[in-house]
């Protein structure tokens, strides 16, 4: 597997952060986490490219006011691939968010992998 590109888990569930680093290790991918959404936006502010992983509903700055706040910065928001992660209803609700991909909880591995490809691909 060539270079697997960086995947920032956003998550305010510590055992759901936790399931994804030690799949996504498993895989080859290097990950970075983050408790909520203003954490996410202090760590890409200072790394580069990124697949992340956004949950939409957390504390502080949820999953679309991260969005929001990188679409106000173009050049930022370009270099990250963002991945819709929440229930399937709450996905429905935010369809107006421009994503690169959109993964429904609860979901398999196999689902995980595929969209990381998706949004690999389109890199």
């Amino acid at each position: 597997m060539a270079q697997a590109p960086t995947v920032l888990i956003v998550d305010d569930d510590p055992a759901i952060r936790k399931m994804l680093v030690e799949v996504l290790s498993l895989e080859g991918y290097a990950t970075e986490t983050a408790v909520n959404g203003r954490d996410a936006l202090d760590k890409l502010a200072s790394s580069g490219p990124r697949i992340v992983l956004l949950d939409l509903l957390m504390p502080e700055v949820d999953g679309r006011g991260v969005v929001e706040e990188l679409d106000a910065h173009p050049a930022e928001r370009e270099k990250h691939r963002i991945i819709l992660v929440s229930a399937w209803t709450i996905l429905e609700t935010a369809r107006d968010i421009k994503a690169d991909g959109t993964l429904s909880k609860p979901f398999t591995v196999t689902q995980l992998l595929n969209v990381l490809e998706g949004a690999t691909a389109s890199a």
